[in-house]
């Protein structure tokens, strides 16, 4: 369904203070979406079986890092029994740690999917509630671009998320597991210094950390930046995506108008700004490369220049100042693990904001625009259409509405009524706000059950599926029997297109938009509605076959009430009532009208 054009009063002022907060508030979001969910058990059981599997992995790094001393001890002795019985020790080693290695690419692997599934499902379900995915095109920036969110940063967030998830993990573990050994080896390297021997408690931990804070401290620096870029980078892109998608689904109008060379400048400056904020991260990765790989290298002479005193002063042999570099090593593995990860980290970051605005601007649409006014909407205990002082507001011009001049009406059950003005006098407006999806406004509606309507726009929504799916939408397809389909389809002038039921096709893009307003009103005959509200829904079909569908409400229909909007009545005293919409100043004082009470729901 169509919005009406023009932008639609004050847009994207939902209150989203989550978009400002720091990530523990973004990420304890997404945790307490996940703790009430069905999917919560394996969700939380998955990485408690990384921890276990990743723990295990630490005690065989540990116990592999202590055999490089034995095996380097033996290599000095030249002993050559105790070279090969540690080949057998290590293939051990090799051999446990593989099997775990394989278990926590399993168990990182399945997380992400599970993640991915449940975070999808979980922002769909938000998205889709009744109204909201209408009604958040009009939030402004944040509604920009829903399917990208739901579809790529909703897979990337879920990548990201296992692979850093686990990589901290393992970085934590080992960390812990190794600056104990570190601890006490440090009493191996002693310093002498005017014939004075003395060792300084946990030297080689110190020295890591001192390393470490340095690089995750320059790697801040230099990257932060990444952050704010990657969010506007997945914009950019996002923005370009949709432009092509919106070329190729209007490719015959354009080219109609020879707007080709339009459309390619169009494109051109939408991807220059993608290009532009590639540029901008590609200059900042170059100066984090700086960093990260500065910092690499270095770190293979490091350990021994630290460890060196011990060495040459002859307190360490071979074999202990390889266990001291390889626990150095593991500890700073660990340590530089933000420094390592940091681009991916403000990938990570970002997309997590995207992800999170997402969920919280769905969860606030009924806030938008709140300090408009909003018209009364509620059930009639009769089942009639009441409409009391009814306002729209306009979109395209703030301070005016669409108003109906009858200050009180009720329709019942059979009527056939027109709502005649002029045009921009706001009849989709009017004809939104009887749906429901146009709440800014003034007076109150009151509505028969809405399972008993059905609202036909001008330009009819066609699922994609079979051409029976899209007849019978939004009941499933097997809803009615293959003759009430043939006759509905013949009625409405598309008998031609009854072979072609079981076909999945794009039939927005196949059916020319009468053939799709025919099928629209197909639609009606199979459902067979009490309440019908037409926008202008058959403009595009020929005035005498318009004539005969509209007799569908005097025949298969007869008892729907019908509801339509228009500029004249050119359905030859089809409608037996006639109500006037105008274009007027919000407020603007009208002739007094006899009142009644909104019911409750």
């Amino acid at each position: 369904m169509n919005a009406p054009a023009g932008t639609p009063l004050p847009t994207g002022n939902l209150p989203l203070d989550i978009a400002k907060s720091g990530v523990w508030a973004q990420l304890s979001t997404l945790l307490r979406a996940i703790k009430a969910s069905r999917q919560r058990g394996v969700l939380i059981s998955l990485p408690i079986g990384m921890v276990f599997v990743i723990s295990l992995i630490a005690v065989g790094q540990v116990r592999l890092n202590a055999w490089q001393g034995a095996f380097y001890d033996s290599l000095q002795q030249h002993d050559l029994e105790a070279f090969l019985r540690q080949l057998v020790v290590f293939l051990a080693i090799v051999a446990f740690l593989l099997s775990l290695v394989v278990a926590q690419t399993w168990l990182s692997e399945v997380f992400k999917v599970k993640l991915r599934g449940w975070l999808v499902r979980d922002l769909m379900d938000e998205w889709l509630r009744p109204k909201r995915a209408y009604l958040f095109t009009f939030a402004g920036e944040i509604g920009r671009n829903p399917d990208q969110r739901i579809h790529e940063d909703a897979r990337h967030l879920s990548e990201l998320t296992g692979d850093l998830g686990s990589g901290l993990i393992q970085a934590s573990l080992l960390l812990v597991s190794f600056v104990g050994v570190l601890w006490m080896l440090s009493t191996e390297v002693v310093f002498v210094v005017s014939d004075r021997s003395f060792t300084i408690p946990g030297y080689m931990v110190w020295c890591a950390l001192a390393y470490a804070a340095l690089g995750s401290w320059l790697s801040w620096r230099v990257g932060r930046p990444l952050i704010t870029l990657n969010t506007d980078h997945y914009a950019r892109e996002a923005d370009f995506r949709i432009a092509l998608v919106h070329v190729a689904e209007h490719a015959q109008p354009v080219a109609l108008y020879q707007g080709e060379e339009d459309e390619r400048a169009s494109l051109d400056v939408i991807f220059g700004g993608v290009l532009k904020v590639t540029r901008q991260i590609a200059g900042w990765l170059a100066g984090l490369t700086w960093v990260t790989s500065g910092y690499g290298w270095l770190i293979i002479v490091a350990p021994f220049l630290m460890a060196a005193p011990g060495y040459f002063g002859g307190r360490l042999s071979l074999g202990s100042l390889m266990i001291v570099v390889g626990a150095f090593t593991q500890v700073q593995g660990s340590l530089r693990w933000f420094v390592d990860n940091f681009s991916r980290i403000a990938d990570w970051r970002a997309t997590l904001v995207r992800v999170v605005t997402l969920r919280e601007a769905l969860r606030a649409i009924e806030k938008l625009n709140e300090t408009e006014g909003r018209i009364a909407i509620s059930d009639d205990p009769q089942g009639k259409l009441v409409l009391a002082e009814l306002e729209t507001y306009l979109p395209e011009a703030l301070a005016e509405c669409a108003a109906l001049e009858e200050g009180l009406v009720e329709i019942g059950p059979g009527e056939h009524v027109l709502v005649l003005g002029d045009s921009g006098a706001g009849k989709t407006a009017f004809f939104l706000a009887l749906a429901g999806l146009w709440p800014w406004g003034s007076g109150f509606i009151r509505l028969p059950p809405r399972a008993e309507m059905m609202f036909l726009p001008q330009q009819p929504y066609l699922p994609l599926g079979s051409l029976r799916s899209v007849i019978s939408y939004p009941a499933p397809p097997d809803r009615f029997g293959e003759p009430a389909v043939r006759q509905a389809l013949a009625r409405a002038g598309l008998e031609h297109l009854a072979q072609s039921l079981d076909r999945e096709a794009r039939w927005d893009r196949e059916l020319s938009l009468d053939q799709q307003q025919a099928l629209a009103f197909a639609r009606v005959i199979l459902h067979r509605p009490k309440w019908v509200f037409i926008d202008d829904a058959l403009s595009a079909v020929e005035p005498k076959d318009r004539k005969s569908m509209m007799q569908v409400f005097d025949q298969e229909c007869a008892q729907s009430t019908v509801v339509a909007t228009g500029r004249s009545d050119t359905e030859d005293g089809f409608h037996r009532r006639t109500l006037h919409l105008r274009r007027c100043l919000r407020g603007e004082q009208r002739t007094p009208q006899p009142q009644v009470a909104p019911a409750a729901v």
